[in-house]
């Protein structure tokens, strides 16, 4: 019951915040505020602001969110990887790591933390040039930490490519809000559990989520119909795009005699899809936030794969139903 009661009343508060925002007439209108050839959404399902008008309803809901994901970022990353304690602060260069994915990880952790914080900035009333600035140098100030954290840890270290790749994406949400054209290139993500896929899982140490290589996939989706010349376009649909993504296997594996297993690359080409076009827009702004934030994630479709494992089909690429060529 006191479960129902607070879903009813976040939805209350959502809905009010909303209403405010409908009837705000300093905000870009919607036919303006674009991702690509898509309509855009801040937190909330809004649009930003001209000028910057600090919003105190906003600003108390969203920045506890906020807090809240950091707090529970930090707890996770304490017990996975900072738990045997820490000593004097080291440089550790370490661009060879996961066969380089790992340096994809901190581009797209970068750049969504980034443009999450950006779209609350928008929302809590920060117009859009100052929310794209500053939403990037929070989405960096948080993965800067991370690694200033690793610097004092004792089983890692300060990585400098680990620090430029978060650089780099933060650079690219203020460089796809500058120059429209990049927002037909969009970073996404995908993860699947290695275990369902056929392949092999890490045993060299304790799992965790974050840096389950094997699991996961990272991907830049390209919005074809826009890039094609527009008689070409018309032939092509709207809501299908393509994805080029990289992946390893057998990271932090080790064979029966606890022997490591060399560390394998995947290389994808497969179809994907726009989901603010497939999914109908909805009168619920957060809704429509949810539509766009799926636009991230990579599901599983028809994909290409070319690697040093050799080359195979899949029509639900990763799972292991697959044709090998």
């Amino acid at each position: 019951m006191r479960f129902n009661v607070a879903v009813i009343g976040i939805g209350l508060v959502l809905a009010a915040l909303q209403s405010v925002r409908a009837a705000d007439s300093t905000c870009i209108p919607r036919e303006e505020y674009r991702y690509a050839d898509n309509s855009r959404y801040t937190a909330l399902g809004g649009t930003p602001r001209y000028t910057s008008e600090i919003q105190p309803m906003p600003v108390a809901v969203l920045g506890a969110v906020y807090a809240g994901m950091v707090v529970g970022l930090h707890i996770n990353q304490r017990n996975a990887w900072w738990s045997n304690g820490s000593g004097d602060f080291r440089f550790v260069e370490d661009i060879k790591y996961a066969r380089g994915l790992d340096k994809f990880g901190h581009f797209y952790t970068t750049f969504c933390m980034s443009t999450f914080c950006s779209d609350i900035l928008m929302e809590c009333g920060i117009d859009y040039t100052t929310s794209t600035w500053v939403g990037a140098g929070l989405g960096l100030a948080y993965t800067t930490y991370v690694e200033v954290e690793d610097g004092f840890a004792k089983d890692w270290g300060f990585s400098p490519s680990d620090a430029v790749s978060n650089v780099v994406g933060a650079s690219f949400l203020v460089a796809q809000n500058h120059v429209p054209f990049l927002q037909n290139f969009t970073p996404r993500w995908s993860f699947v559990a290695a275990e369902w896929t056929g392949d092999r899982t890490i045993n060299e140490r304790p799992k965790t989520f974050i840096d389950d290589y094997n699991s996961t996939t990272f991907w830049l989706a390209f919005n074809v119909n826009n890039l094609l010349p527009s008689d070409a376009a018309a032939y092509w649909p709207d809501w299908l795009m393509v994805s080029l993504g990289y992946g390893v296997r057998n990271y932090a594996v080790n064979d029966e005699s606890g022997v490591p297993i060399g560390v394998t690359r995947r290389y994808m080409i497969g179809l994907d899809y726009d989901w603010v076009k497939i999914i109908p827009a909805s009168s619920i702004g957060p809704i429509n936030y949810l539509r766009q934030a799926l636009n991230y994630i990579r599901l599983p479709g028809p994909t290409l794969e070319i690697g040093d494992d050799g080359v195979k089909f899949g029509l639900l690429y990763p799972f292991a139903i697959v044709v090998p060529i």
